[in-house]
């Protein structure tokens, strides 16, 4: 058998044994039995799936881990059960139900193999009832329980009984194909373990299974007990007297290393509980995570890093395969090509990816430039992995910004018209080689930017990607006299158009009121010309969240631009308004103080349009580098 990995057979018919114990133990420090009946029956209906759908013999379900030390109670050895006692219990009831059946029992009646020093009452129980089946022999009501833990076993088995005679389940699959990580620690320190496990700092699913297996392998590995002269005479340098009687242990390391081990991990799991921290990588990795049905990071969030480092190193885990599952962490991996380390090498490797993803989420201008590129245009080729891969050679910080801008201008281009594309043409992109056709499609697109007239900027495909990008472009801050150019990192929302919860709306209402009785034909004529110029233009055209855009329809001008900053100063207390569209309404505003137009007079005007236009060109040319050209529309000269 794998020393890591057993299926439930032999958990429960050879391991004792092989462990040279008598039985599994619930130490006193263990709270009761607490599994309910849609634990169970969730657990069966998995199973029952995994059955159906099973495709090869070496697939199996793992019902993650449980942690054991050796131990004694009254004077016979035992396993005591450290973590992971709710699980094998509930398999132990299961057990001795689906054997009630059978002509060869998979466990005597009489068997020694469960304690509950815990409780007596509850250990006296489980082998009078559950172990003889005498349970199911009339109705179960839980009602009648005596105890607490009772009522919880009375309640799974009423629970196994009710679901087997609705389904039909293989044996097989329960006992040769559900798996457990067995972790056993040594002796002396699983009260320790036990704490740093248990401690109720952080919540964990299957990630419980790899702290487990770092806790316990990991230290050991970097700790090693010393055992051999060679050994000792290559750390002491042949400087010692080998006459002398040496007995070195490492004991002590481990243990403190184990420790140090379990409050790091603790402390990474509560940087990944926030929820902002959350919606922003979930989006940055494959959509197949959320189908995981071991690792759920919705509820456990450190999943999230377990995610990031399966879709960063899979090619290099032991076991290969599309979707990440619990037996890609169950060997470590191997880096040095020395198999000694390979938990430890995990640790390591593990840790440097957190500390990466923590200086992209901090760093504002990195977390946008990431954000808006992954949740714009993550496809088959812009993957997680693409990205570590570009950050761990790039030269510093400012050279993979770059990169990753020079990826953005080639979505963009390739957005904007037909462009040879695929793996190659990115991985030139990547390295920074000039690519012409790339360059003469961001030139048309410059154009299409600064054209006021023509170009339909409202129906584009383009324009929910310019617009969010705008968002992510640096901010001009005042400093007294000096203005200073900073990044504001964006909560995800911001990050791309998000279609359920925003419309495209004109800055402009798109009817103009008229004064009837003081115009003539020819003057309402005029004034509906003028309402058309530059309707679709993209300096027309901003992001509003719908319980807004919808609440004050074609409102005057002074009274959209009072709404937008008032809810602004709310700040996501109703909806939330983009970075881009304040600025829009706020620079009519500056133009009103400066000019001091009437209020009544408000009018988002064919010349505010081309300010903005040219606002918006000269920003995306200066941060991401758009080729120059010479502008012959003398309507809106630039001549970037």
């Amino acid at each position: 058998m794998n020393e890591l990995i057993y299926n439930i057979r032999y958990i429960f018919q050879e391991y004792l044994s092989s462990q040279n114990v008598c039985f599994f133990n619930i130490p006193e420090y263990q709270r009761g039995y607490k599994w309910t009946a849609e634990n169970v029956k969730q657990l069966l209906n998995d199973l029952k799936n995994f059955g159906l759908h099973r495709q090869t013999a070496e697939e199996f379900y793992c019902l993650q881990n449980i942690t054991v030390a050796k131990g004694s109670l009254y004077g016979k050895p035992c396993m005591n059960v450290i973590d992971g006692q709710q699980r094998l219990t509930t398999l132990y009831i299961i057990i001795y139900y689906i054997q009630r059946s059978l002509t060869h029992k998979i466990l005597p009646a009489d068997a020694d193999i469960l304690r509950y020093s815990v409780r007596t009452s509850t250990d006296a129980f489980l082998r009078e009832k559950v172990q003889t089946g005498e349970l199911w022999d009339k109705e179960i009501n839980p009602d009648d329980a005596e105890s607490k833990d009772r009522y919880y076993i009375m309640e799974v088995a009423k629970a196994v009984d009710d679901w087997f005679k609705e389904n039909t389940l293989n044996i097989g699959v329960i006992l040769d194909n559900l798996k457990l990580i067995v972790n056993q620690v040594d002796n002396g320190e699983e009260e320790t373990v036990f704490a740093s496990l248990n401690g109720g700092k952080v919540d964990l699913d299957g990630a419980d299974l790899i702290r487990a297996i770092l806790i316990t392998r990991a230290a050991r590995q970097k700790y090693p007990t010393i055992v051999s002269e060679k050994r000792i005479r290559q750390i002491a340098n042949d400087d010692i007297d080998m006459n002398i009687h040496i007995s070195v242990s490492s004991q002590g390391k481990i243990h403190e290393y184990r420790v140090k081990l379990g409050v790091e991990l603790d402390k990474k799991s509560l940087w990944w509980s926030d929820k902002d921290v959350i919606d922003y990588f979930e989006q940055l990795l494959p959509n197949r995570i959320s189908q995981n049905r071991s690792f759920k990071y919705r509820d456990y969030p450190i999943d999230l890093l377990y995610y990031a480092f399966y879709e960063v190193f899979r090619s290099k885990l032991p076991v290969e395969g599309r979707d990440m599952n619990l037996r890609h962490f169950e060997n470590g991996i191997d880096m040095n090509s020395n198999p000694g380390d390979d938990h430890l090498e995990f640790w390591c490797e593990l840790k440097e990816l957190h500390l990466t993803l923590m200086d992209w989420y901090n760093d504002a201008e990195t977390h946008n430039l990431i954000g808006y590129l992954m949740y714009n245009f993550k496809s088959d080729i812009i993957t997680f992995e693409r990205l570590y891969s570009i950050w761990k050679v790039a030269k510093g910080k400012a050279d993979f910004k770059n990169t990753i801008k020079r990826i953005i201008r080639y979505q963009l281009a390739a957005l904007y018209g037909d462009i040879d594309g695929g793996k190659e043409t990115l991985s030139k992109v990547i390295v920074g080689e000039k690519n012409d056709d790339i360059e003469e499609k961001l030139i048309c697109l410059r154009r299409d930017i600064l054209n006021t007239s023509t170009y339909n900027w409202y129906d584009s495909q383009l324009t929910s990607k310019i617009l969010p990008l705008l968002d992510i472009l640096p901010r001009t801050i005042e400093k007294g006299r000096r203005k200073e150019q900073t990044f504001l990192p964006l909560k995800q929302k911001y990050l791309k158009h998000v279609t359920s919860e925003e419309d495209k709306e004109h800055v402009r209402s798109q009817t103009r009121p008229m004064d009837e009785k003081d115009m003539t034909e020819e003057d309402k004529q005029l004034l509906l010309e003028e309402n058309r110029k530059g309707l679709n233009s993209i300096g027309n055209i901003v992001l509003l969240h719908k319980s807004i855009n919808r609440s004050y329809g074609n409102d005057k001008l002074i009274l959209k631009m009072v709404r937008i900053y008032s809810e602004h100063v709310m700040d996501n207390v109703n909806a939330f308004i983009r970075p881009h569209t304040l600025d829009v309404f706020m620079s009519k505003m500056k133009s009103i103080d400066v000019n001091g137009v009437d209020d009544h007079e408000v009018y988002w005007s064919e010349e505010d349009i081309k300010r903005t236009v040219q606002d918006i060109d000269a920003k995306l040319t200066s941060y991401l580098d758009f080729p120059k050209f010479i502008n012959t529309d003398n309507s809106n000269q630039n001549n970037g």
